[in-house]
């Protein structure tokens, strides 16, 4: 039977994960400065503990995913502690090649329905369907600018803005591409899995589920 930490549910229940920083006054973190609080250190969303890739990535999903979806990440702020190990090169190539040998393909075949009309809408009359029309060259016209930049920040050998740009890759088709916002957060988090998991038990020494001494309490809503 799986164990479940009481410690950490309680926890989860006290904290709304929001974009930006947050405030610990208010119950109020980014996943990054949860982490910062479980590893005792300042309110910050740039912990020390952390890996920079790690760091770069998760912010996008935070700031990125809608409010419901976000909740999701808390479970990651423990094991994102102690990622801070050096390994952020081999973070970056598996990242790159996910989103090029699987997020990508599917974006490109699964997203023609959406973005080229191939099921046409109920028109109401020719306004809505201009500007549907605009939506959609818009949404593609910015997820392959995202796509383009990703490859050339691999090319360049720029590491962390790999994280930073395949991060906001996965929230743009969540947030644009309504029949892939599933299955784009579900690859977003086993990424994040992935990520954590790397190197893990080299970490495993280090890291133990501990509350900051800061104040943490949540107002009433």
């Amino acid at each position: 039977m799986m164990s479940v930490d009481l410690r950490e549910e309680r926890l989860y229940q006290q904290v709304d994960l929001v974009r930006g920083a947050g405030s610990r006054l208010r119950g109020e973190l980014c996943i990054m400065s949860l982490v910062a609080y479980l590893a005792d250190e300042q309110h910050t969303d740039r912990p020390r503990t952390a890996s920079p890739f790690v760091r770069n990535f998760a912010i996008q999903l935070n700031d990125g995913a809608p409010t419901a979806l976000r909740q999701d990440l808390k479970p990651f702020a423990p094991r994102i502690m102690g990622t801070n190990d050096g390994h952020d090169l081999q973070r970056a190539l598996l990242v790159y090649r996910v989103v090029i040998e699987e997020v990508w393909p599917r974006a490109e075949r699964d997203a023609v329905i959406v973005w080229d009309d191939v099921v046409p809408e109920p028109r109401i009359n020719g306004l809505r369907s201009f500007a549907t029309t605009l939506r959609r060259r818009s949404a593609k016209l910015s997820l392959t600018a995202h796509f383009r930049a990703l490859r050339d920040a691999h090319e360049r050998g720029d590491c962390l803005m790999i994280g930073t740009l395949a991060g906001r890759l996965l929230v743009e088709l969540v947030q644009r591409v309504p029949t892939l916002q599933q299955w784009c957060w579900s690859k977003a988090l086993e990424l994040l899995d992935l990520l954590c998991d790397l190197s893990c038990d080299e970490r495993a020494s280090i890291i133990g589920f501990s509350y900051g001494s800061g104040s943490l309490s949540r107002t009433a809503h």
